[in-house]
């Protein structure tokens, strides 16, 4: 298959991303403590970053995930955006433009220029940094939710929308490693995939559901390819849902969700 066919078509798509990241990026800087504008980065950052990757566009690849990982600290340290890291942010989106409107053929495949990885690691560091304003710690911690799923990037993406719903998330991508910490502590809701390393997500829900401490608990499991075969397992082991894999925006999932949350 000819890629380059296809270059135009992700040239225009992501600058329709770059442009909305920018106009994110300037609402976080009027709201510091709104989650939206942070996940609404980043979903533009991975689809770039997939589409550089099909494309085998190694520079714009490599930036969009750096700028992937320093939008992830957001969450991760529970970080609040200051002017540097702002600037820094500018910087990149104009850089990955620059890159992403310049693209050509020949550019496809070709070894990493060294400047953008540079930059990259730049990015990356602001990342790591600990010394970082933070923000304020809640009084009154929200319902915890254990999340399970063996793809990093699934997992990132139903953190968000869990944390966006209000809940406090613990995530790993072992199901033996999950099934002991819901042993060990209970939580308010579970999601879990269906192929994770060490125990199914079937065989969670079912282990989890044999224990009295969580039978009023929403246990929401994740496929890829949501089938009728999967769908009759889940409702047999007691999930109360099953979902599409990385969704932000599946309304049974929202539903059950903002219900666990009124209990």
């Amino acid at each position: 298959m000819d890629l380059t066919e296809f270059l135009g078509e992700f040239q225009l798509e992501a600058g329709e991303k770059l442009d909305l990241m920018a106009n994110q990026l300037l609402r976080l800087e009027r709201d510091v403590t709104n989650p939206l504008p942070v996940r609404e980065l980043f979903l533009a950052a991975h689809t770039i970053k997939g589409g550089a990757a099909m494309l085998r566009l190694t520079d714009v690849q490599v930036l969009a995930h750096a700028i992937e990982d320093l939008l992830s600290s957001f969450r991760d340290q529970d970080r609040a955006l200051d002017q540097p890291t702002a600037d820094l942010l500018f910087q990149a989106i104009d850089r990955l433009r620059a890159l992403i409107s310049s693209a050509t053929g020949e550019s496809m495949g070709a070894e990493p220029d060294p400047r953008v990885n540079a930059f990259g690691a730049q990015v990356r560091a602001n990342a790591r940094s600990t010394q970082l304003p933070v923000l304020t710690e809640v009084a009154n911690r929200a319902p915890r939710a254990l999340l399970v799923d063996d793809s990093a990037t699934v997992r990132e993406l139903q953190r968000m929308l869990l944390e966006d719903a209000g809940f406090e998330v613990e995530s790993c991508d072992d199901g033996q490693v999950a099934l002991a910490r819901a042993q060990a502590e209970t939580f308010d809701v579970v999601v879990a995939g269906l192929n994770n390393a060490g125990v199914s997500g079937f065989d969670l829900c079912a282990a989890l559901r044999a224990n009295p401490a969580y039978n009023n608990v929403a246990i929401i499991l994740a496929t890829a390819d949501p089938n009728p075969e999967s769908a009759r397992r889940a409702s047999e082991c007691g999930a109360q849902a099953l979902v599409r894999k990385g969704t932000l925006s599946d309304e049974r999932l929202s539903e059950v969700l903002g219900a666990q949350l009124a209990a």
